[in-house]
Parts: C-alpha cells; structure tokens; sequence
C-alpha cells in the first residue's frame, strides 16, 4: 500500500510565512512539518509516498529528493493550482494503482493510528476515516455516526448544528474507486475531499477508526506556537554541535537551537523556544515561547514572546514584542482571547525601540525606523516610520 500527502495548498491563513515557502516545510521542533508525517508513515510500515505538491513544490522536492535518506520511496505529483483535496488526490491516481492511505499534509500524526487505519481497511475492504475528539467542531469536519460507521460529514457546521465532538481527523483509506467517486461528485469551486465522501456513503461503508492520540495541526500563525510547544514536551531538548552558545548565557527546558546559531552573553532563552540555523541572538535577549527561522539576527536588549519570526530577518536592539492574549482576524475570521505575541515575515528589518504590539501580522520585506509601534496587519514592502 501506498501513501498519498496531501501538500499542494497554498497555506494562505499562514501569510507573510508561506508567500515563500510551503506550509509543511514550516518548521515543528527540529525538523519541517513534512518530515515528522513521512517518518511516521515509514514507523507504520509504509515504504512508499507520493507526495501531491504544488505551491513552491521546489522547497519540498529538494530536502525530500527521492526520500532515501528516510528508508522511503519519494514520487512527486504536481497538482498545478490549488482546486482542492479531492483534486489533489485525483491528481495521484496514476501513482496508486491500489489501495492507499492518504493524509492531510498540515497535521502530525502517529504512526499507530496509520497501523490501526490500515488494519481496519485490510480486515474490512472498505474505505476508512480516521476520527479525533476537539473542543470546537465548528472548525473542523464534524461527523455523524451509526455505530461505527460514518453517516455524514458536515465541513464547519454552524454551533447550532453540531451533535458531538467527534470530527475528520484528515486520514483515510480507499480501495480504487474512490477516484471514480470523485470524479463524479457535483461541486462548486473547489473539490473537497469531504464533498466526495459525503455522496459516496449514500451507497458505500465508511468505517470511522477512532483516535486520541498525537494530533496536531497548523492552520493559523499561533497554532505553529502551540504544535511546537506540544512536540517540544514531547521530544525536550535538540542543541546543535555546531551552535555556539555562550557560558553567560541561560538556556531553559525544551528548546531547539540549530546549526551554526550564536547565542550572546547574557540572553536568556526560556521555554518552548525554536532556533533555527544560523541565527544570531544578541547580549541580554529574552527569548519565550517564540519561533525564529534561519539567517535571522535578533539584536541586543530585545525582549520576544509568543512570536513567529521569518527567516533573514534584522530584529533590533530593544525592542519588545512582549506577547500575550489577544483578538485577531485571519482571513476575514476573528480569533479572540488567544496568546499571540505576533508573526514577523522574512527579511523584515526593524531599527532600535521598536514595540510591536500582541497579534501583530508583518509582512515580507518591511522595514520599521526606530521607537515605532506595530498593530494589526502591515502589508509586505511597507516603510514605517515613527509618528
């Protein structure tokens, strides 16, 4: 059996991140998104994937190459604009051939629900889904059973609609004919999967496989926050050989620091922090619960919390982005009461006292002159000055 990642999409609730990369190769803990689901998958005993790409498909294309270096066999599907999942896979079927499990390529699983998944297909020969428990259904696929068999799915039902917490937790497995069940599903726009397995279980099985295992998924900029946090408890500590960090300087627990990384006299690096390679952090920094990708200088005396900085970015000194709860809107959706110190985009340059305030979205290439304040969404190329 083989299995199909679904990684094409655009990520576009992840903006000024994914303008410039895909999302799975966001980072989680010490390695991409990506590569914590093909090592699971090859955990479950599968050797073969095919990989459904598309938006800046070269990033994935080129770490993964032909998958050896993870004991797998790597083929790459390109699905040119994003119509969909249900596109997406259709896309694959030339790959296929048979049976296969196909995963969400936005969310990390473990490699037991792949197993228990499979199993349930093999014993039953019929299509099965994966489901998890959440606290909001209404932003997820929720679904309804008969048993153990799957009888709707309803995609972001309103609060009024929902009956329980039980929703698609983005893995299944099909026998064949699901490409001539999504080839003839009536759909408007984009062809979702779930658009699919909604009119397929009017005459098909659909067996739901339950699971409250490891489940964590990136939708939105906090939740890279969150799932690191998760894998960081997870895994603790990852330090790079080749980082330097200074004797003077306080390194908390769990935290990743990567390859050829400067940590500076005098900074402190608290919890649930993620460096990347070839970052510098200055004298007298404070680091929590913050994500920073490669190339990027973090300067003396800054304080960062909560935050997401891009890659190849100039951070500094003294400047604060002290986190905390806050309201934000993502793709016209408010999101209120979360912890959120900001997402800071790649190549960003901020001068000295610059604050930037909790749930602040930066653009790519922005540059902010010094003692000015951030708030709410700065497109990219923006000039701020203080005023």
């Amino acid at each position: 059996m083989k299995a199909v990642i679904l990684a094409a999409g655009e990520g576009t609730r992840l903006q000024p991140l994914t303008q410039s990369r895909p999302k799975g190769m966001l980072p989680v803990g010490d390695k991409p998104l990506l590569e914590h689901i093909v090592e699971s998958i090859k955990a479950a005993g599968v050797d073969e994937i095919v990989l459904v790409v598309g938006h800046k498909r070269e990033r994935i294309q080129n770490y993964f190459e032909n998958g050896d270096d993870w004991g797998v066999d790597i083929q790459y599907v390109v699905q040119p604009n994003p119509r969909g999942t249900g596109d997406a896979l259709l896309e694959a079927e030339h790959e296929v051939g048979n049976s296969c499990i196909v995963i969400n390529g936005d969310r990390i699983i473990g490699a037991e629900l792949l197993s228990r998944i499979i199993d349930k297909h093999q014993s039953t020969g019929d299509a099965c889904l994966a489901i998890t428990e959440v606290e909001d259904p209404t932003q997820y696929g929720a679904v309804t059973l008969d048993g153990e068999e799957i009888t709707d799915i309803q995609e972001k039902p309103e609060p009024h609609e929902v009956t329980s917490s039980l929703v698609n937790a983005g893995v299944y497995v099909f026998g064949p004919d699901i490409f001539a069940a999504i080839r003839q599903t009536d759909h408007y726009g984009e062809l979702r999967l779930t658009d699919t397995l909604r009119e397929y279980i009017q005459s098909q099985p659909l067996h739901a496989v339950r699971y409250d295992g490891m489940w964590l998924e990136i939708s939105r900029p906090w939740d890279l926050l969150s799932v690191n946090s998760a894998m960081l408890a997870r895994n603790g500590s990852t330090i790079a050989s080749s980082a330097v960090v200074s004797e003077d300087a306080t390194l908390g627990e769990p935290t990743v620091v990567g390859d050829h990384t400067r940590i500076q006299p005098g900074a402190r690096v608290f919890h649930d922090v993620v460096i990347g390679d070839n970052v510098t952090i200055g004298a007298n920094t404070v680091l929590t619960n913050t994500i920073i990708l490669e190339d990027t200088v973090v300067k003396p005396g800054t304080v960062v919390a909560d935050c997401v900085i891009g890659s190849g970015s100039q951070i500094g000194p003294l400047n604060s982005i002290e986190g905390g709860l806050t309201d934000v809107r993502v793709d016209d959706e408010l999101y209120t009461e979360i912890k959120f110190g900001g997402l800071i985009g790649d190549n960003v340059t901020m001068k000295g006292n610059v604050t930037v305030e909790p749930g602040a979205l930066i653009g790519n290439g922005v540059r902010v002159e010094s003692g000015s304040a951030l708030d709410g969404r700065i497109p990219n190329d923006t000039h701020v000055y203080r005023g």
